[in-house]
Parts: structure tokens; C-alpha cells; sequence
């Protein structure tokens, strides 16, 4: 640039130099010259350092949006989101190019993505409690008039749905109702008999010691009761009902629940001693949950009862093998015994490390429904010898009627919540909570009106949501065949269970997505959807 302004200024002189020149030798042009002259003064020269401000109003709106995008990225990716680059500026998802783009005349076209589906799963985890949270009031309320509650117990007892003709209280109180009651047995109003998990079993309340008089009178009942339960199951004409004992919970499920084509029952949880049991009275069972050692890839391929099976007729085949072999290196009977010993040990510890937990789940189904019906029967250990609930048998909950059954209702409690200046009504729902009154409950709520629903799950009975249609069928035909069968042909022979058409859909779906457990469920007024978590 230098060189630039001295050759620029050596010409300059040039110029001068031959101008005074020209004009003593020739005064005529003169006139010309001092044209050209002036026009050369009026004529600014231009500072080549001087930068342009349209050049630097472009390079300060480039340098803010890329600010903004940068911020824009990082606020992508604190909340997972991917950030699309486009080429068009009006499309660009920053606070400057918006503001900018407010005075322009173009539409922009936001798809609006509904997050939610319309359905509720279905939930086969036992719940203590259940509370409804609105900001607007419910269109019940605890204090029911003498019709409302009369026509609430009838509906329940003769399995009466809203779209059938009749003229009983449909009002909203007389659904809610409807919606609360559930039958149990045993009942004693002095004991409270749900949950029965050991922590859950308060201590303190009044317990009186049974005769064995009492106590047989007791068991006998309650073996009319769950033989009526079972006969109601069998012949479809009762979806599912529960036995909570001490120490785990069984579920019964009708045939087409689920889209599974036989009679089923799961047990959770168990311990190595219950499952020894069921062997030695020769029950095969399943424990789909339980990991699989990845040392034995052909272990994959094979049910939990086949292996266990196979590797006790091993033991006997191979044991009197394995001791004439290892005498004939030499070793005495006692170093045999201690090494067998060992080993007994080493499998017991590997059983035992399932126990209580979620692996530990039990599937029983088929023929072998019965013969573990039986066994429940005279099964001790399914009625407590100590404690404040010793004697007394398992606590049997069902949706519809059965022998010796006892019509219960959920106790409702209302209240009003203030947070942040803003009032929210509260309904508190406690007892039992069986997985087709969260349905029914939502199936009366007004589709207006958005609501958030918690729930405290009994965590013992959580494992009966993660067993799917999957882990009953073991080949690829029979899953094709429950997929497009039975889901459809279980929900016509289901059809006197005392369930809703609409809700008996959901249960009878195949679909593994359907089933879950729900710990927070939220519907949305707007979008009339449902999430949870």
C-alpha cells in the first residue's frame, strides 16, 4: 500500500509538472486545464484503510446470528434435541432471524406433533393409593345421595354398563361409585388385610389369637371361595383375581387376556424353597425374567423349567459315573463327599441369588393351571403360623362376584391444594386399586377437562408388567397365530366378564406396548391424550 501511495503521488507531480508547462507554452488551453483541475479538486479521493459500512453492518448481523445459533445448539443439546441447518434465513430457529422476520410477509407452516397416545396400558401391578389432581373442580364429589349409591352398587353387582337401557341414576357420582367397589374375602373390619407384604403389616393394631376351630372354619371358606374363583376363570366369565399372600401375590388371568390362548398364572415373588415345592408335586413353571449366563449360547433357545429339568436327570444319570470314575483315580469316599458337597453348595448359592426379586417371577400355564390350583390349596406356607394376621388365609380380589365374596368399596378423600398462588383439587383414592378401575375411572372423566394422576404401586407385584406376550410363545408360528387369533376370538368368548367392551380391548390386546407400569399418568384436554411414566 505503501508503494501504491508513492507512485500515486509521483504521478500527481508528473501531472503538475507538465500542466504549468503546457500551459507556458500554450495559454489557449488554459481554460481546459483549469476545468480539468477543478474537477480533479471536487472529486473526494478515496482512503483505501476507510472500511465500508455496509461491509461492517453485514459482518455484526452475521456475528449476532451466529450467537444466537450457537446458543440456539446448546439449548438443542442440554434437552436432546437435533437442530436442523436450512439454507433459507426465515427458517432458522433463532431469536434475531424471528424478530428480524416479523415486519416480512411470509408464512411459515408449523406441523404441530402430538406427543401421547389415546390409550391407557394396562397395568397388572396391585396399587394402594391413588390420587387425582385437577385445576378445575371434579364432577363428583365423597357424599352420595341414596340413589346414587344404590344405583352405583347395582350397576357394579349385575356388571352394567353405560350404554345399556336402563333406568337407573347415570348421574356422575352414581359412575364414580360404580367405579370404587371391589369384592374381597376374607373381610374383618378390624384387620386391615391390604397389602399383606410383611412391611406393610402394622404390628400395633388388634390382633386376637384363633382357636383351631376358627382357624379350619377360616380355611375352609376360603377354599369355597377361590374354587368358585376358578370355576369362574375356566369358564371365562372372570378376566383375572388375585391371591395376596404374606410373603408374594398370584395372579389368575383368564385365556385371551393378553392375547394368550390358555388359562395362566404368574407368581411373584418366590424363593428357592417354593420353587423346590412345585418340582417335587411336579408343576413345570417358567421364569421368563431371569438372566440368562452368556457363557451358554444354546441356554437362549431353551424354557427355564426344560434346563432345570435336564440338569436334575444329568445329576442322577452321572452321579454314580462320576464316583466310580473318581475312585478309580484313587481318591477315598470322603475327599467324593466333600467335593460333592461343594458343589451342592456352589448351585444352592446360584438359586438362591434370584430370591425376592424380579427374576424370581414364576409363569405357570396350560394343564399345569391345575394341578398348581391343588397345590394351593393345601399349600402351608401360604397362611402366616406367626404375626398379627397368623391363620388367616391369602386375600382373594376380584372384579366380579364369587362364593363367600364381601363387597368392599375404595375410601375417597377430597381436598383443595394451593401452590403458586393457584388452587388444585385433589381426590385421594385408597384401597385396593385393581387394573381395570383406572380405566373405568378415566373412561367417566370428562374429556375437557385435563387431569394428573399418581399412583403408589405395590413394588412386590411391579414384575407382572414386564412379562410379555413373547415370553409364553416359543415359536414364531404360535406368536403369528396369537397376533392375529386369538386377540379377536378372546375378546368375543370374554364377553361376560363383567368388563367394558371397550376397556376388555385393551386387556385382550397382544400388542407387548400395551402393558406397563404406570407410576404418573397425565391427560391432556387439548390434544385428548394420554402420557405416563
Amino acid at each position: 500500500m505503501r508503494l501504491y501511495c508513492l507512485k500515486l503521488k509521483e504521478k500527481q507531480l508528473k501531472a503538475r509538472i507538465n500542466c504549468s508547462k503546457n500551459n507556458a507554452l500554450c495559454p489557449c488551453s488554459e481554460n481546459i486545464l483549469s476545468i480539468n483541475v477543478s474537477t480533479k479538486k471536487s472529486e473526494k479521493r478515496k482512503n483505501p484503510f476507510v472500511c465500508s459500512t455496509s461491509n461492517k453492518r453485514e459482518k455484526t448481523e452475521t456475528y449476532l446470528t451466529d450467537i444466537e445459533a450457537s446458543a440456539d445448539q446448546t439449548l438443542f443439546t442440554l434437552f436432546n434435541f437435533t437442530s436442523e441447518r436450512t439454507a433459507n434465513i426465515h427458517s432458522a430457529t433463532s431469536f434475531a432471524n424471528v424478530l428480524n422476520g416479523i415486519d416480512d410477509n411470509v408464512h411459515i407452516e408449523r406441523s404441530k406433533v402430538i406427543k401421547g397416545e389415546s390409550w391407557i396400558p394396562v397395568d397388572w401391578s396391585l396399587k394402594s393409593k391413588m390420587r387425582f389432581i385437577s385445576d378445575r373442580p371434579f364432577p363428583w364429589n365423597q357424599k352420595l345421595k341414596i340413589s346414587e349409591e344404590a344405583s352405583g352398587i347395582t350397576s357394579f353387582v349385575r356388571c352394567l354398563g353405560s350404554t345399556s337401557e336402563i333406568t337407573l341414576d347415570t348421574s356422575s357420582n352414581a359412575k364414580f361409585h360404580q367405579c370404587c367397589l371391589y369384592w374381597q374375602q376374607p373381610v374383618f373390619p378390624w384387620l386391615k388385610l391390604f397389602p399383606r407384604t410383611s412391611t406393610k403389616i402394622s404390628t400395633s393394631g388388634t390382633s386376637m389369637p384363633i382357636s383351631t376351630t376358627i382357624k379350619h372354619s377360616l380355611q375352609t371358606a376360603w377354599s369355597d371361595s377361590i374354587r368358585s374363583l376358578f370355576q369362574l376363570i375356566r369358564t371365562r366369565q372372570c378376566p383375572y383375581f388375585y391371591v395376596c399372600a404374606n410373603n408374594y401375590t398370584i395372579l389368575f388371568r383368564a385365556a385371551g387376556i393378553c392375547g394368550h390362548s390358555e388359562l395362566h398364572v404368574m407368581v411373584t415373588p418366590t424363593t428357592r424353597g417354593f420353587r423346590q415345592l412345585l418340582r417335587q408335586e411336579e408343576i413345570e413353571f417358567k421364569m421368563p425374567l431371569k438372566k440368562k449366563p452368556n457363557c451358554d449360547q444354546g441356554y437362549e433357545t431353551t424354557t427355564q423349567d426344560t434346563v432345570v429339568d435336564s440338569e436334575l436327570n444329568d445329576e442322577e444319570d452321572e452321579g454314580d459315573d462320576e464316583e466310580d470314575w473318581l475312585l478309580s483315580l484313587g481318591m477315598n469316599a470322603d475327599e467324593i463327599k466333600q467335593i460333592n458337597y461343594k458343589q451342592q453348595k456352589m448351585k444352592f448359592k446360584g438359586e438362591c441369588e434370584v430370591d425376592n426379586s424380579e427374576q424370581s417371577l414364576i409363569v405357570i400355564e396350560g394343564a399345569e393351571v391345575n394341578s398348581f390350583f391343588n397345590f394351593l390349596l393345601n399349600c402351608k406356607s401360604a397362611v402366616s403360623t406367626t404375626g398379627p394376621l397368623a391363620g388367616i388365609p391369602p386375600t382373594l380380589l376380584a372384579p366380579v362376584a364369587f362364593n363367600g365374596a364381601t363387597l368392599n368399596s375404595i375410601k375417597v378423600r377430597e381436598s383443595k391444594v394451593h401452590f403458586d398462588n393457584v388452587d388444585y383439587y385433589s381426590l385421594e383414592l385408597n384401597g385396593p386399586i385393581l387394573p381395570h378401575a383406572i380405566h373405568n375411572l378415566c373412561e367417566i372423566y370428562p374429556r375437557e377437562q385435563s387431569f394428573t394422576a399418581t399412583f403408589a404401586n405395590i413394588k412386590s407385584t411391579v414384575p407382572l408388567c414386564h412379562v410379555k406376550i413373547s415370553n409364553f410363545s416359543n415359536s414364531s408360528a404360535e406368536k403369528g397365530k396369537v397376533d392375529s387369533g386369538s386377540a379377536v376370538f378372546g375378546q368375543v368368548n370374554l364377553s361376560d366378564c363383567g368388563l367394558n367392551s371397550k376397556i376388555l380391548k385393551q386387556f385382550c390386546s397382544a400388542d407387548s406396548k400395551r402393558v406397563e407400569s404406570i407410576d404418573c399418568l397425565k391427560y391432556t384436554a387439548e390434544t385428548k391424550t394420554y402420557t405416563w411414566s
